[in-house]
């Protein structure tokens, strides 16, 4: 009978991700409480997260922080961004709603679209010395290259969302637990064979 503390148990492994999902959730949460360093942020969750795909062992909060501090400077303008592009999307679907609710689906459309962008463009700043213009235009590339991929990381992040919001008084504590770490898990599970294709194709 395999050992329950076997490191290659599967539960062990399940409850191992589990428990390191926790904790770079509560880090990213204290990493964006200053709002503009939130890029920064998820730059590193990104980082960490792809090495526990990648089954890398390293110290968590160590390597988070110092993937932080590494992408500091460029996570806080790429986060700006995306906030920026979030709030025009929010103050579009307000003014269509009150004035042209036909055109909700479209302000949506273009929402679903910042998203997907935005699922690709921290893990590539996360992974790949660039320049932020150079990281968007590679996201853009990416989400447009690799539609079905880029359809399941949507889905699975905007269902992981907009269940816990609809259980929002008793998925509360889940979301402060796992609400941004686990859709990036997800996601890292779908992109990272793209983005082994990509280095390989550059050797």
């Amino acid at each position: 009978m395999k050992k329950i503390f076997d490191e290659n148990n599967p539960l062990m492994r399940a409850l191992t991700i589990a428990a390191d999902l926790l904790f770079l959730n509560l880090l990213t949460l204290f990493g964006s409480l200053p709002v503009v360093t939130a890029g920064a942020a998820l730059s590193a969750l990104c980082d960490s997260v792809q090495h526990i795909v990648r089954d890398e062992q390293s110290y968590l909060v160590k390597a988070y922080f110092r993937s932080f501090r590494t992408n500091l400077r460029k996570g806080i303008l790429l986060g700006l961004i995306f906030l920026a592009a979030a709030a025009l999307v929010y103050l579009d679907w307000l003014a269509a709603t009150a004035y042209a609710p036909a055109l909700r689906f479209s302000v949506a459309a273009v929402g679903v679209i910042v998203l997907a962008v935005a699922l690709y463009a921290f893990p590539l700043q996360a992974r790949y010395e660039n320049t932020i213009g150079a990281t968007l235009k590679n996201a853009v590339t990416l989400m447009v290259a690799y539609f079905p991929r880029t359809a399941g990381m949507v889905v699975c992040t905007l269902a992981i969302w907009l269940i816990a919001l609809h259980f929002l008084r008793y998925a509360l504590p889940l979301l402060l637990m796992f609400g941004i770490s686990l859709p990036c898990y997800v996601c890292a599970l779908l992109y990272q064979e793209i983005f082994e294709k990509m280095e390989k194709s550059n050797q």
